[in-house]
């Protein structure tokens, strides 16, 4: 079978090298994928552009996966629902027309935090997807559904979805307080007393002599001067858990022991701990204020909110997708990848860093198509770079056929 080798240039929304290899799936591009209505208007997304997106996206999976223990000729069709015949590659599918439909709508709204891409910016996404066209063969390009109207718009579209959310976050700062994100962190010890395995889900009974020796444990925990040395002697593990200051429910850390922290001045140890049915805790005040689980608050505040207006203005819209077009797109062929010589370091930046702003300096060696899933969360948004949204990765790999 033909091998089909991609090399790419570490722009905006283009991660990494992989080579495509199969025979591809047949559509017609011009196919409607998605048809969206708003207030006075109706438009479409093709099944070509949708197609490539995904096939991307595929890729990029396809090369990070297997490091993770994924076998990629099987992981597309895991049950993802226990059994409701919900797979992988469905749930993959689902997430890439949401992402779709969430760029068309977050461009939509650019204009109204007065954000247009820069002459720079359009410059260097065309300058990307031109080299991304010629550093790839005509069969390969076939292969990934990549045209120049595909690579383009995607490298413009992820550019201005990190823009906007960059400006609402920014804009959604000002309105969070220091009590909004005070965060305290404490280590913890757990005796379980409840006999259940993690692993089997089976219950051991303990008998009452087992209980009382887990209970002096844990009290020797309490009463000690040094709590990580006595966690350290009473051959046990510890663990840290940082909560909101002054929060009134907690959805991992059972209240009674967040009730206790709350008792504590930074240094401090509590007494024993007990949660009915699962065992004795004692905990140790860290940090009354941790500034870097406070900052990630603040920072998951943000994100949030920008998540809460999208949906806002998705609301706005009807998206309807052509399923029957959609499952013409398939991960039945598969990438692999292999290491091959790294790039050039990118040149220095005047502006803020942006990963993917280095993107027209640096070309990858051999690789084939991958997918920058979070591209437009690792770039930085300045304005004289157009590549904010994407990821870019160190290695590039090359595909080889089966």
């Amino acid at each position: 079978m033909k091998k089909a080798v991609l090399k790419t240039t570490c722009v905006a929304a283009l991660a990494g090298t992989v080579l495509l290899t199969g025979c591809g799936n047949k559509i017609k591009d011009s196919a409607t994928l998605i048809t969206i209505k708003g207030e006075n208007t109706k438009e479409t997304i093709t099944l070509g552009y949708g197609n490539f997106v995904a096939r991307y996206q595929q890729s990029l999976y396809e090369q990070f996966y297997p490091m993770m223990g994924y076998d990629v000729s099987t992981m597309w069709s895991q049950d993802m629902m226990g059994g409701l015949g919900y797979s992988m590659e469905d749930q993959t599918k689902s997430g890439i027309i949401t992402d779709i439909e969430q760029m068309y709508v977050v461009k939509q709204h650019a204009a109204d935090y007065g954000i247009a891409l820069s002459d720079e910016q359009n410059k260097a996404i065309a300058d990307a997807t031109a080299k991304f066209m010629s550093d790839n063969s005509k069969d390969t390009l076939e292969e990934l559904g990549a045209t120049e109207e595909y690579v383009k718009r995607y490298l413009e579209e992820k550019t201005i979805y990190k823009l906007v959310e960059t400006a609402v976050e920014d804009a959604e700062d000002a309105n969070i307080t220091e009590d909004d994100c005070w965060m305290r962190t404490f280590s913890y010890v757990q005796i379980d007393t409840s006999g259940t395995d993690p692993t089997t889900g089976t219950v051991k009974e303990y008998t009452d002599e087992e209980l009382a020796a887990f209970k002096d444990q844990a009290d020797s925990i309490a009463a000690a001067s040094d709590f990580d040395a006595e966690v350290e002697a009473q051959e046990l593990t510890s663990s840290t858990y940082s909560y909101l200051k002054g929060e009134e429910s907690d959805e991992k850390m059972d209240m009674a022991i967040i009730s206790a922290a709350e008792e504590l001045e930074e240094g401090d140890t509590s007494d024993v701990i007990e949660v009915e049915g699962v065992g004795y805790y004692v905990i140790h005040l860290t940090s009354d204020h941790d500034e870097d689980a406070s900052a990630d608050k603040k920072s998951s505040l943000k994100t949030d909110a920008f998540n809460s207006l999208v949906d806002t203005w998705m609301s706005a819209y009807e998206f309807t997708l052509d399923d029957d077009q959609w499952a013409k797109v398939t991960f039945t062929d598969h990438f692999k990848s292999k290491p091959v010589e790294q790039p050039a370091e990118p040149a220095e930046e005047t502006e803020a860093p942006a990963d993917d702003a280095e993107a027209t300096d640096k070309s990858t060696e051999s690789t084939e198509v991958t997918e920058d899933e979070d591209s437009a969360e690792e770039t930085e948004t300045t304005e004289d770079t157009a590549a904010d949204s994407e990821e870019t990765p160190e290695e590039s790999t090359e595909e080889t056929a089966e």
